[in-house]
This record gives C-alpha cells, structure tokens and sequence, in this order.
C-alpha cells in the first residue's frame, strides 16, 4: 500500500458516507483512495450520494469492486430488481461516452441481462439472411440473420435496450449471440436462483454471512449466560477476516454506552470489524435490502439500542467494567441479550388480541403505539413515546415515526403499557 493509501485509512477512521465523499475529491489521487475503501463501504458512499450522481466514483473503480456494487443493488431479496439494472443502464458521464456502459457490461451478471432480454426483446432467428422484417419495429444488427423486437412500449427502456443491444454486438458478437442463445436453454426463474447463489458466495466472502449463520447470531442469549462467560474469564469469538465497514458502524446514531465502549476497548479494529458482520447478520436476517440504506442504517440504530441494553444491565450494580464485558462478550452475544429482551417484549405484544383496541390510538396513544411497535419484528417504541412513559409533543402534535429501544427503562415501561393493553382486551373479550 502506497504512503498516500495509508494515509487515507488512517484519515477515513469514524467516517460517515459524507466523509468518505469529501475525502476522495480532496485527494491528489481519488482513484488510488477509491480503490482501497471496501465495496460496501464504497456502495454505501454511492447510494448517499445517488448513482446518477456516483458516475466518476464508478469509473474509478475496479472491476471487483463495480461486480460487488452490482451485487448489493441488484436484489430484493433472492429476486431481480430490474428498476435498478435500468439505472445501471443509464448510467452516463458528463460527456454521454458509452465508456460507463461498457464497464458495467464487463463486470455483471450476464444472466441478469439475459433476464432483461428474454422479457423485453422479441429475437428472431434465420439460416439464411433476410432484408425483410419479420414484424414491425424489428431490427438487424447482423444484415438479417439476427432479428431484434424490442417489445417494451416505455420510450427510456426501449432506447436503452437498444443502445445495450448495440454496444455488445459491436464489443463482441460471439458474446451477443451467447445472450440471446440462453433462453433457449434455461428459464428465467433458472437464470435468476443460479445467479443469486453466485451474489450469496461473493457477499459471504465480504463478510455478509449465509441465512443459516445470520440466525445463529440471533439466538436468544440470558443475563445468567453473561455473567458466567464474564466470571469465567471466557475469550469472546474474534472476526478478523474482513474489513470493517464504517459507514454502518458511524452513519447512524450512536447510543451512549456504545460511544462509550468504542472509546475504551484497546483495539477499536476489533469493534468495527465485529459491527461489520453483526450488522450484515442483521440484514440477512430481517429481510432488509442493502439498497434499502435508510432501512439498513435505521437497523443499525436498534442494534445499538440492544447492545446498550445490554451493556445497562451488566454494567448496573454489578462492578463490572465496559472492557471487561467486551473482553468477554464481544458485541454479538451483548446484542444478543438486548434483543432476547425485545423478544420477549414481541412475543408477549403479539399475544394480545387486536380485537377492542383500535380506539387506544387516540384516547391512550402511548398503550396503542407501544403495542404497535413491540408487535414488529424488531420492536421499536414510538418515536413521542419517551423511556419514562410521558409524551414528546411537538406544537401540540404527536411526532410520527418510531426510535429504537436503547435503555433498561423505556424496556420497562413498554412492558408496562402492554400488561395495561392486555387487561383492555381481556375486558373487550368478556
């Protein structure tokens, strides 16, 4: 790694999407400083900044790293988003040069241009050429072997198509006739599991676990556990085998003892690098698409709201110091004796018949919006719901949204307003 390189790791330590963005433009050499962030973390500076606007950050980097791009925005869950291959497919530079185009071709999935293919182009094929079309708005790109009908009646779709079509002819005809040559022997829905098998292998080895270890991570976890881990001087788990993603980890809002934690522990490596795979495990296991960033940094926050419940209630009357915990614990098994508190919380949320409590949300808003954030699938309290049970009202108006959990109390008092909530609908019952 060049001086310049090591310099900009060092300066990129606690930075968010912004950061990293002002970074690489106040650079000497941006494309050296491009090269060296992690994909993801270069996904993410992309997505804050909107593709559109990423055309010089997509340039610069590698082809590894535009295929890794590609992967974390291609998906809805285990299914194609073609919305977004069409803004891969528009992409441009200031002077309309096809040079972004022909990158993109290089570095995804060909399959997921087959896809696109196979749904919007009508192909036809002839043994011996012909200078007549077989339909109206065909065309030939080879003098009339090949017959092309682009079959969608959207204006920016079809000149994109085409413009696609044309491109790879003129790259490379063996590779045109590669494409248009798959649907004959496999399916779109073929085409589309054997290509996300693949994305899932490449994300694996960035650090984004399979479902199968995601849900592990999840696993409920006790207080009894913790102390007899921290007691016995057990060495937590280490992940050292990816690199740490810091707009996940600064990005969002931290929570107090969190803050705290990072600025004790001896080796803040260690930290980020564990936030990393947490947070992937999280995205994995509660559905949410990477491309989704706000989704993605909103489950960030309830991260850190669990870990910090976690860190209250071993911290609290105990002697136990941050280091201590931490050196025992890590941040899995603390994020996963917050959340086995939250759980706890949905379960009993969920258990609660729906019936005869609709008219809470406007004579007691705070038993109504408890119980509708304690019933998600990661609970969240309401966003004028404060831990201490009273109202946050902004000019008389009750704020909308929600915030996630982060202390022992606002635990507390949500598990309060629900055993108010189930009386009501005992009643309703009778």
């Amino acid at each position: 790694m060049s001086s310049t390189e090591s310099q900009a790791v060092t300066h990129f330590r606690g930075h968010t999407c912004r950061d990293l963005y002002k970074s690489i433009f106040d650079s000497d050499v941006p494309e050296q400083v491009v090269r060296q962030l992690p994909a993801q973390s270069l996904y993410m500076v992309v997505k804050s900044t909107g593709l559109q606007s990423s055309s010089d950050i997509i340039l610069m980097a590698s082809l590894e790293q535009c295929r890794l791009l590609t992967d974390f925005d291609l998906w809805n869950g285990d299914t194609l988003n073609e919305d977004n291959l069409w803004e891969w497919l528009a992409l441009t530079d200031e002077t309309e040069s096809l040079e972004l185009l022909q990158k993109f071709v290089k570095i995804v999935d060909l399959k997921l241009l087959a896809i696109l293919i196979e749904k919007y182009v009508e192909v036809k094929v002839f043994e011996e050429p012909t200078e007549q079309p077989p339909g109206k708005g065909f065309h030939t790109p080879d003098k009339g072997h090949t017959w092309l009908g682009i079959k969608t009646e959207d204006a920016d779709q079809h000149f994109l198509l085409a413009r696609l079509l044309a491109l790879i002819f003129e790259s490379s005809a063996e590779l045109f006739y590669q494409l248009i040559s798959i649907m004959s022997v496999a399916t779109n829905s073929m085409l589309e599991e054997e290509s996300f098998q693949e994305r899932q292998k490449r994300l694996a080895a960035e650090g984004v676990p399979e479902p199968e270890v995601a849900s592990m991570l999840h696993a409920p976890y006790s207080v009894a556990e913790a102390k007899a881990d921290i007691e016995g001087k057990r060495e937590r788990g280490h992940i050292d085998d990816i690199r740490s993603i810091e707009p996940l980890i600064y990005e969002a809002r931290m929570t107090k003892l969190f803050a705290e934690l990072v600025r004790v522990v001896p080796d803040r490596d260690d930290v980020e690098m564990e936030f990393t795979y947490l947070m992937n495990a999280a995205v994995v296991r509660w559905g949410i698409d990477f491309s989704n960033q706000e989704s993605v940094l909103d489950v960030a926050e309830r991260i850190k709201g669990a870990i910090n419940i976690a860190l209250e209630k071993l911290t609290a009357g105990t002697g136990y110091a941050l280091k201590e915990i931490y050196a025992a614990l890590g941040l899995s098994k603390l994020y996963r004796l917050g959340l086995t508190d939250l759980m706890v919380l949905r379960t009993k949320a969920r258990k609660i018949p729906l019936e005869g409590v609709g008219g809470l949300k406007d004579s007691q808003p705070a038993m109504f919006g408890a119980l509708a954030g304690a019933r998600e699938a990661f609970p969240v309290m309401p966003m004028y719901l404060n831990d201490d049970g009273s109202l946050e009202q902004e000019h008389g108006v009750l704020p909308a949204g929600h915030r996630p959990f982060t202390t022992v109390r606002s635990v507390e008092t949500v598990n309060g307003l629900l055993d108010q909530v189930s009386v009501i609908a005992a009643q309703g019952e009778s």
